[in-house]
């Protein structure tokens, strides 16, 4: 997590006097155990989920409460396990590893407040303007992350309804090697957040920060 996202996210929600919390999903990245090509000057499993809790407890402190959208990478844990043809049920649950206390919904899951879909995003399609194309599919406004070069809001608008896809962008330190791996990439990280006002309108709050 990049230092001061978390300052970042208080002062955008004051400011909007939130009052429910959605985490999109992907709490944690777990370089460490993910399926994919590791670089050798990463921390190793142990190091890597100590340094998460720190952040995450940060992060928890602001917001005690949340709803919290299982990812692909919160779920690197169970799929390993399953990987290894271990029982997912000897794998602490979400909140006992990371030591908090949110509402978790099950990775894929929607969540619906206020008619508006919620749900990481790794289930619909991808690309540019995702949230966007996913509400069209859902037909029902949505929001999403899991697409980390995405922030913003689309509407689409018939006769009778006016429905937004939202990307919220992300909060990642796109310098550490963890994320060696989209640096030959143009397009970065899109760090910010979003709000949602009574399920009627949306809208993408981008962290002015540097050029990213």
């Amino acid at each position: 997590m990049k230092r001061g996202y978390v300052r970042f996210l208080q002062d955008t929600f004051d400011s909007w006097g939130v009052d429910r919390i959605v985490h999109i999903g992907d709490l944690a990245d777990w370089n460490s155990i993910s399926y994919h090509e590791k670089h050798p000057g990463n921390s190793n499993a142990e190091q890597e989920y100590q340094e998460a809790k720190k952040q995450i407890r940060e992060l928890s402190k602001a917001f005690p409460k949340a709803d919290w959208m299982i990812g692909n990478h919160d779920a690197l844990t169970s799929r390993q396990a399953v990987t290894a043809g271990l029982p997912t049920s000897i794998v602490l649950d979400y909140n006992s590893q990371w030591e908090i206390d949110w509402t978790v919904h099950k990775r894929f899951y929607k969540l619906l407040i206020d008619g508006v879909l919620y749900c990481h995003g790794d289930t619909g399609p991808g690309g540019e303007h995702a949230a966007y194309k996913h509400a069209q599919n859902n037909f029902k406004s949505t929001v999403q992350g899991h697409h980390h070069s995405n922030g913003g809001v689309k509407y689409f608008v018939n006769e009778k309804f006016r429905v937004f896809g939202m990307d919220v962008g992300c909060g990642i330190d796109v310098d550490l090697l963890q994320f060696e791996y989209g640096r030959k990439f143009p397009r970065k990280p899109v760090l910010g957040c979003g709000i949602v006002v009574d399920g009627k309108s949306a809208y993408f709050e981008p962290w002015l920060l540097g050029s990213r």
